[in-house]
């Protein structure tokens, strides 16, 4: 992945053929040290898993997808902890029949680039887990 900084907390990235998104995304906080970002971007990817949440069992789905495809979005956000850094991405893609497949992004292979915009956001931001649904939201301190 090539990239470059172009304010204090804002990054563009491009990545390769070939390369594996999550797994180069990873790389890449680790790298920069960047504990929590929102990022969001584009590209073409030639294998894909996608997931789907079902919020009464609490379990991902997954399905792997072996065909080209345009990758019309990608939005994710990551939250790394002291174990791990956690992204939490979610797609829309097309196939070659300009028919659109969305879900939960949980890997893809680049097939010609995937270009992404890299926001960096505060420390201070954490996420804890949630007993109703399942999952880990972000915690925030204010309610209407």
């Amino acid at each position: 992945m090539f990239y470059q900084k172009i304010d204090r907390n804002t990054y563009i990235a491009r990545m390769k053929r070939g390369e594996r998104v999550i797994e180069t995304l990873k790389t890449f906080f680790k790298k920069e040290k960047i504990v929590n970002a929102f990022f969001y971007g584009l590209g073409a990817l030639d294998e894909v898993i996608l997931a789907h949440y079902d919020i009464l069992t609490k379990k991902y789905g997954n399905k792997t997808y072996r065909k080209p495809f345009e990758l019309l979005n990608i939005t994710g956000n990551v939250f790394s902890s002291p174990e791990d850094i956690i992204i939490h991405a979610h797609t829309t893609l097309a196939d070659d029949a300009m028919q659109t497949l969305g879900g939960h992004f949980v890997e893809g292979t680049v097939s010609g680039t995937v270009e992404l915009f890299i926001q960096n956001l505060p420390t201070t931001i954490k996420k804890h887990y949630d007993i109703e649904t399942g999952l880990k939201l972000i915690a925030l301190s204010k309610k209407i």
